[in-house]
């Protein structure tokens, strides 16, 4: 599988910063206007990284829970000033009542209990971070701060450029898209997704064991990309594994903006259950990928 090419890739180290109050905050509005660049003007996809070195400049070590939620929280900030400088409706087939970006952290290795994204308007369900080629459903954006990784081989954030195949071979983005049995997001079909990750997709090259990194994605199924993951696994299957991830995403007070967008990819309003999905489903929707094809 190819990598991500390096012209996506923003080193935030090279970037000032001020650490003031236990907060760290970029000096200018350069990452931010990066961010716009590659992501609202650009191809769509935006990898952050070089956070551990930013952290060191300040005596801070991303290896330490309180240093890492800095971290953590200074990426949750670039892409909320992203969004500050983006006009979203531009990037929704269909009218949504976005009001705000929220963010929530997940365990990307082991099973969440009581998840919910949204209270408001969705049930808290037992959750897996895992998934086969998707796109997470009704947010034009979404950021993912992944790491530091603790115990863990694999698990490696893949791109995937929809919008080159669906051009390409005349799929229309609805076509691509079925209902996941475990989730509000939707997934690609096996019959598109092979092809996919042959051909169209493209790894993160980062050591999410030593570094903070965030993908920040143009999301929507029309003119967007979608994102999967290999399978994450303990290096040492005798010790605890760890694999922090933070989600970003726009949201809505009302659960109607949920069904207006699921009727525009002539999709059925999903009832995930409260559980983790049986062992086929799971297989299907929630395991790793692996690349497919000439370019395994």
């Amino acid at each position: 599988m190819k990598k991500l090419p390096q012209h996506a890739v923003i080193d935030v180290s090279a970037h000032r910063t001020e650490l003031t109050d236990g907060r760290l905050r970029a000096v200018g509005d350069g990452l931010v206007g990066e961010l716009v660049r590659l992501v609202a003007e650009g191809e769509g996809v935006a990898v952050c990284h070089g956070v551990a070195k930013t952290l060191a400049q300040h005596g801070l070590d991303v290896h330490k829970e309180q240093d890492a939620a800095i971290g953590r929280d200074y990426l949750e900030s670039l892409f909320r000033g992203f969004g500050e400088h983006v006009e979203v409706s531009r990037f929704s087939p269909v009218s949504m009542d976005y009001d705000r970006i929220a963010g929530m952290d997940v365990d990307g290795y082991n099973k969440n209990t009581h998840f919910t994204p949204n209270g408001d308007h969705t049930t808290e369900r037992e959750f897996l971070t895992t998934k086969c080629v998707h796109f997470d459903a009704a947010t034009p954006f979404i950021g993912n701060i992944y790491g530091p990784n603790t115990n863990i081989t694999d698990g490696t954030p893949m791109v995937c450029d929809t919008r080159a195949y669906c051009r390409d071979n005349g799929v229309a983005p609805a076509d691509l898209l079925e209902l996941m049995p475990h989730s509000y997001n939707v997934a690609v079909k096996e019959e598109h997704a092979e092809p996919i990750l042959a051909r169209y997709a493209s790894a993160v090259d980062a050591d999410l064991s030593a570094d903070l990194v965030m993908v920040v994605l143009l999301n929507e199924v029309e003119g967007g990309l979608a994102h999967a993951g290999s399978e994450p696994r303990p290096a040492d299957p005798t010790r605890p594994a760890r694999r922090p991830i933070r989600h970003l995403e726009y949201q809505f007070a009302e659960g109607v903006e949920l069904a207006k967008w699921y009727r525009h990819y002539r999709l059925e309003i999903p009832q995930p259950s409260l559980q983790v999905p049986d062992e086929a489903a799971r297989e299907r929707y929630h395991r790793g990928v692996a690349p497919v094809g000439t370019d395994q």
